[in-house]
């Protein structure tokens, strides 16, 4: 009883609190304008109770969600009140009719900003990865200008502007995004002694959403060290340790990434050292396998042969080891294990797996040759899955390849940051982010709904409110945060919706207004009359569509 209680409070919360900021954004520039207000209602239905200020009843009606204002005069088919000509909403020079009808959806789209600038707020003073790299991707622009996991990045300068400091990591991306192609300087602090500055020039990366695709400059670096996962470079290079050991001692120290084991080793100058690791194993179950980790002591453990480390790094961010096979699939008919490092791809070297090996780009049925570290060369030939696109609504086929570079062994992931700060912003900083973020989020709305309409994205996509229910679910369970945010997602698109020129809509008296305003005459009654009639056909079928998406995607079996 208590979860349904919190799962209908969250949808009265989120679209009832949309519908009534929607609303009072008309309410406001109604009255400011001089329009008589009739009632003010918060929920639809029948009146549970209220009070009548001046000319405006204010009440609570029995349905929750959401709400409406009546305004004198804005029935076509009704004779206003002798005491209420000229304060009708339809006696209104086009003008004002259409500030009071943008005023809703300009609430809507207001809104947002006001949470993204509160959600900052709350966010100030907790930590954040500070500028400190953590890990640099084997071959990336920033491990060929030779920067290291924990330096500190202090500035960055664009050619032709001034320098620009970075207190936060994630600065980064919008100094080095728009600069592909571009060398940067960065100012580096290393082992606390600032170095000469170091040039690098982002290398372009395709960045993609459902919405659109892109290209934005990028380097090669996270604000996060590589777990401690290793794997001899050569089978038994590395006496005991075997591949996807995660090191948490090393020569008695506790190791808690990458960062500390390379210390480490580094202390130990080629000399065997004493680790602790957690192995990861399986435990037999009746028609299944469980995974299960035990604690290894491994004594004197070679480190080098000859010069070379022998103990490898096996995550796959900053190496090629592959860590599963599945049976069966073409990964293994192919003679790929668990274990080996893949060194090129039809030729090309791979150095990290997630980033040097995108086999979601192999095609079904194209052979694909791939090098090992151990001098195999195996051939793979991706099979095929066909699913149904959530985006376009097509049918596609998927290569099958069967091998992954997961990381099983559990890993704390808060011991991966190389470094943190506390957030510290004043409030301009926060109002200009919320702006930038509103903008952005305005943008990909009005994209999405342009690619809808064209039929570059399935209009199946488009959800009522039973996907509100479930989102308003979901993020009542994730937490405030997450609440709000989507709040705010769901008060754009409530906004944007609301303009499109449909009678019935805001968008329609706003395309009502413009009309008269330059024709200088209003529409006739008749006029009025079919404009809406069609308004109200054209959302019943929109409302029909989308009740069948909401049904379709209810009654679909989870997974599929």
């Amino acid at each position: 009883m208590p979860d349904a209680l919190v799962q209908f409070g969250s949808i009265v919360v989120l679209l009832g609190g949309l519908i009534f900021v929607h609303e009072l954004g008309h309410f406001l520039v109604a009255k400011a304008l001089g329009v008589k207000v009739v009632r003010f209602s918060i929920g639809f239905g029948p009146r549970l109770f209220g009070v009548t200020r001046g000319e405006t009843e204010y009440r609570i009606s029995i349905l929750p969600l959401g709400g409406y204002v009546k305004m004198a005069g804005d029935d076509p088919s009704e004779v206003p009140a002798p005491e209420d000509r000229g304060r009708g909403f339809l006696e209104q020079p086009p003008w004002k009719r259409l500030l009071i009808a943008v005023a809703g959806p300009a609430s809507n789209l207001l809104f947002p900003a006001a949470i993204y600038l509160a959600l900052a707020l709350a966010q100030n003073g907790t930590p954040t990865a500070g500028p400190v790299v953590g890990t640099v991707a084997p071959g990336s622009p920033a491990d060929r200008a030779g920067l290291r996991p924990g330096d500190r990045i202090l500035a960055v300068t664009a050619p032709g502007a001034a320098p620009r400091p970075v207190r936060y990591f994630g600065d980064l991306r919008d100094l080095v995004s728009p600069h592909a192609g571009e060398p940067l300087a960065f100012e580096i602090e290393r082992e606390g002694q600032r170095v000469a500055p170091v040039t690098i020039t982002p290398s372009s990366e395709r960045e993609s959403n459902p919405i659109e695709t892109t290209e934005r400059g990028v380097i090669g670096v996270t604000p996060y060290y590589a777990p401690a996962l290793v794997a001899p470079a050569t089978p038994g290079a590395a006496g005991p340790l075997q591949p996807f050991d995660l090191v948490v001692k090393a020569g008695g120290a506790p190791v808690r990434n990458a960062g500390d084991l390379e210390r480490a080793l580094a202390k130990a100058a080629c000399a065997p050292i004493d680790l602790e690791v957690v192995r990861e194993g399986t435990l037999p179950m009746p028609g299944a396998e469980l995974a299960r980790y035990e604690t290894v002591a491994l004594g004197g453990v070679p480190t080098c042969a000859g010069e070379a480390r022998v103990i490898r790094l096996a995550d796959p961010t900053v190496s090629s080891f592959v860590a599963a096979v599945e049976p069966g699939s073409p990964a293994a008919l192919a003679g790929l294990r668990r274990g080996d490092a893949i060194v090129a791809v039809n030729g090309r070297p791979v150095r990290s797996l997630l980033r040097d090996l995108p086999a979601k780009d192999w095609k079904p049925g194209v052979p694909v040759k791939l090098a090992l570290a151990d001098g195999r060369t195996i051939e793979i030939v991706p099979g095929r899955r066909t699913v149904k696109d959530e985006i376009s609504g097509k049918q596609v086929d998927l290569p099958v390849v069967g091998f992954e570079p997961d990381r099983r062994v559990p890993v704390d992931a808060k011991a991966l940051v190389a470094a943190q700060v506390p957030l510290d912003r004043g409030l301009g900083e926060i109002a200009g982010l919320a702006v930038q973020q509103l903008r952005e989020v305005v943008r990909i709305t009005v994209l999405g709904i342009v690619r809808i309409a064209t039929g570059k994205i399935s209009f199946e996509n488009v959800g009522g409110p039973l996907m509100l229910f479930q989102i308003a679910r979901e993020a009542a369970e994730e937490g405030w945060e997450s609440f709000l945010f989507k709040m705010a997602l769901i008060s754009v698109n409530l906004g944007l919706m609301n303009l499109l020129p449909i009678p019935v809509l805001d968008g329609g008296h706003i395309a009502q207004a413009a009309v008269e305003g330059v024709t200088r005459r209003p529409l006739s009654m008749r006029a009025r009359e079919v404009a809406n009639v069609v308004g109200l056909i054209l959302l019943v079928v929109l409302m029909g569509f989308v009740f069948k998406n909401d049904i379709v995607r209810f009654l679909k079996p989870p997974g599929e």
